[in-house]
This record gives structure tokens, C-alpha cells and sequence, in this order.
């Protein structure tokens, strides 16, 4: 027997779904030094190349996307230090970061207040997903990749806003205790609801996956088909630099936007919050008076 889980779409989508099946709590690993680096194309319209540098409680991810209708590429890195509970972001380029602190959402769940949601009458959908491991193994240098095949299907109701399509991966996988500061997450999987539809989900099997080491994925939908890859390019456990995993010397902080958000393109100086917010008036009068 699946398991079932029925909840409306709206924006607490996620932490509904999380409370059915549980959030994964907060820790500190110690990551052996490790380099993978891996390509992802999907269609022929995007490739992506990311670095992913492992040690110790930190973490530092590398990514190139290569985009057809744009003549240069989008360059971003993050650092995650787990045992300062910190994540970094830079532009490498204008040498500006943006430095934000790594909430632990199991405790942040367990202090929420119950919130009472009144049920929505809308149309119904179900999202069946469904995780196998074949029982195959593969060695890449000290790491054991395990091959899971996923299928996840979207069945809209009569008048549901959902589209109705299906997504079939199979690929290999690594199990990186602590990756992301969490323990390892019991299903691999998370969703965001949009639109009011009320949305049945049903688990099969429960296999969990990783870090992916290959990986193709078909999605099919409205008579679309899109196939994305995942091939490794390379894997080392050779010694790394700490250096890699702290703020470089000579970064300026990036203009914060509020709310958390920060504009990384532009260094935060007092003109250019001037201007931020002079921006941010001008479009609050112009719809007010509309």
C-alpha cells in the first residue's frame, strides 16, 4: 500500500507536506575532502557545469550555466559553513557576497504555532510518485553510486489548473551524510504547490536518492517531451585548500534589498540604496494613482 497525503496548494504548500513527513533536522557533518564536478544539458537550449568542493562542516558549490539565447554565461558560487551556520553567495566577478544564516526548519516547525487552513473547495489533482532501487552498484573511487529509478505523475480533476504530465529519471547516485547541513532526508523529494487545486499526494515506493552522479530524466507534458542529463566530468578525493571555503579578502557586502533579498550586482553604499528605494517609491505612487 502507497501512502496518501491530501492537502490544498497554496503557498504553506511545503510546510503541510513537511509536517506529513517530517523535516530533517540540523547537523554539522565531516565531509572527507572531495571534488565533483558534473554537467547537466537539458534539450539543446542549456548546460550547466557545477563544482561541488567538499570538507570537513563546508561546502563550496561552483556553477556555469550556458544558456543558447544569451551570449554569456551566468557564473555563481556559494559557500555553506555548517558549523557557522552560514551561507555565503558571491559574485566573483565584481567581488561582492551576500551572507545569510542557515535556518534549522525541524526546530523552526516544532516553535510554529498550529495554524488553522479552512479547506479550499477547489478542483482535485493527484501527484503519484513512485522511487525504486534496482539494487545495482557502482564504485567511483570510495563512494558507492546505488541506481534508483523515479516516476512522477501529475493527474489533474476535471476544471484543475494542474497540468497533467509525467517525469521518468533514472540515474546514479551517492549518499553525503550531512550534505546541505541536514541529516539524510527520508525521501528525497519536496514540491511547491501553485494555484488552488486540492492535490492528493501518493507515495509507492520510497526509495531515496542523493547526489547525482549520472542521471536522465524525461518529462512529458502537453505533448512536450524534454530529456535532461547529468554526466559526470570528474571526481577526486585529492587534499583542498581551506581558503576556498572562507570570504576571499577585498569583497564588499552587496546591496540588501529587504526581506533578506540583496542585489548582487551592485555593492552596498548609500547612493544605491537611495536609488533602491527611490525606485521602489516612484512604482508604489504610480499604482496607487492608476
Amino acid at each position: 500500500m502507497g501512502t496518501l497525503v491530501t492537502f490544498c496548494s497554496s503557498t504553506f504548500s511545503v510546510l503541510i507536506l513537511a509536517a506529513s513527513v517530517g523535516l530533517p533536522k540540523f547537523v554539522v557533518p565531516n565531509f572527507p575532502d572531495l571534488t565533483i564536478k558534473t554537467r547537466r544539458t537539458s534539450g539543446d537550449w542549456l548546460s550547466q557545469v557545477n563544482t561541488l568542493y567538499l570538507k570537513g562542516a563546508r561546502r563550496r558549490t561552483e556553477t556555469v550555466i550556458e544558456v543558447r539565447a544569451r551570449a554569456d554565461a551566468i557564473n555563481s558560487v556559494q559557500i555553506v559553513r555548517c558549523d557557522e551556520k552560514r551561507a555565503l553567495n558571491l559574485n566573483e566577478r565584481d567581488r561582492l557576497y551576500t551572507s545569510s544564516e542557515i535556518e534549522d526548519w525541524s526546530e523552526r516547525l516544532r516553535k510554529a504555532r498550529p495554524v488553522s487552513l479552512t479547506r479550499k473547495s477547489g478542483a482535485e489533482a493527484t501527484m503519484t510518485i513512485d522511487s525504486i532501487d534496482t539494487g545495482e552498484r557502482r564504485q567511483f573511487d570510495h563512494y558507492t553510486a546505488r541506481r534508483v529509478r523515479v516516476k512522477i505523475l501529475f493527474e489533474p480533476g476535471p476544471g484543475a489548473s494542474t497540468l497533467a504530465s509525467v517525469e521518468e529519471t533514472d540515474g546514479w547516485y551517492i549518499d553525503l551524510p550531512g550534505f546541505g547541513c541536514q541529516e539524510q532526508a527520508s525521501s528525497g523529494f519536496a514540491w511547491l504547490g501553485s494555484g488552488q487545486d486540492r492535490l492528493q499526494i501518493k507515495w509507492l515506493g520510497k526509495a531515496p536518492r542523493g547526489y547525482p552522479i549520472e542521471e536522465t530524466s524525461l518529462r512529458t507534458e502537453a505533448g512536450n517531451k524534454t530529456i535532461s542529463k547529468v554526466e559526470l566530468t570528474e571526481i577526486s578525493e585529492a587534499p583542498l585548500d581551506p581558503s576556498i571555503f572562507k570570504l576571499p579578502v577585498g569583497y564588499r557586502q552587496a546591496l540588501q534589498t529587504g526581506n533578506g533579498g540583496a542585489d548582487l550586482t551592485k555593492p552596498d553604499t548609500i547612493s544605491n540604496r537611495a536609488q533602491y528605494y527611490w525606485t521602489r517609491l516612484t512604482f508604489w505612487v504610480r499604482g496607487f494613482f492608476r
